[in-house]
């Protein structure tokens, strides 16, 4: 199983609030998100993971190749529009095998990530696999509507009145990236724009429920992710 992580985003409000240092490197609980994240994909059973940066964030290359990690780690420096170009930017190093996708911010619990990770992978009949929760910690949240058997049958504008959300992981199939181009190619700019079209298109887009995530995109982020951790039995 590979991974890719999505990490060029500038951080946007953290640098609002006066935070200098490159948003994967924030630290929760002493462990920068960067690592935590290549660690839970690890401890997942990943064994090869790409990772996406921005051009002004060679530190983060820097810090990763000083972990010394026990699988192929593949930079890549690409400043890119949005998470879907990020994407994008990861195809040549995801496309060939089924693969599982995440954002460098969002913070879960080890166990619950790793559980994820497992159940993607043992689940071959399943082309996409969102985490989802009914924790809504977002200012403009991606909802989900789900059938008795957890296939995605409603997402984004079609699933305003459900109390789902998706979460920054994801588990995909090599199927996604013809769709992928197209997407790019007609000029779409988001992420989850790009999730409706593999519904529309009739992708088998499934949901794993997660108790509970924290996006770290401000200051006060990073206190509630370190409190969530502790108070659900998870790992600082």
């Amino acid at each position: 199983m590979k991974a890719g992580i999505l990490a060029a985003g500038d951080g946007s409000r953290l640098v609002a609030a006066g935070v200098a240092t490159p948003k994967p490197l924030v630290k929760v609980g002493g462990i920068s998100l960067i690592e935590r994240t290549l660690q839970a994909l690890i401890e997942g059973g990943v064994d090869e993971i790409a990772f996406v940066v921005n051009e002004r964030m060679e530190s983060v290359i820097d810090a990763v190749q000083a972990l010394h990690l026990s699988v192929p780690i593949h930079p890549v420096i690409q400043t890119t529009p949005s998470s879907m170009h990020s994407l994008h930017a990861l195809a040549p190093w995801l496309k060939n095998d089924r693969f599982v996708l995440c954002t460098v911010d969002s913070v879960m619990r080890t166990d619950e990530f790793c559980d994820f990770i497992r159940s993607y992978a043992v689940g071959t009949e399943l082309e996409v696999l969102l985490s989802y929760t009914d924790f809504v910690d977002d200012e403009n949240p991606l909802r989900i509507t789900l059938d008795g058997k957890d296939r995605v049958v409603g997402l984004g504008a079609a699933a305003q009145a459900s109390p789902f959300v998706t979460l920054g992981l994801y588990g995909m199939s090599p199927s996604i990236f013809p769709v992928l181009e197209r997407a790019v190619g007609e000029g779409e700019q988001r992420l989850r724009n790009f999730l409706a079209r593999l519904l529309t298109a009739g992708f088998n887009v499934f949901g794993r429920r997660i108790s509970k995530g924290v996006d770290v995109d401000r200051l006060a982020d990073v206190q509630v992710a370190e409190a969530f951790l502790l108070e659900q039995g998870g790992r600082l």
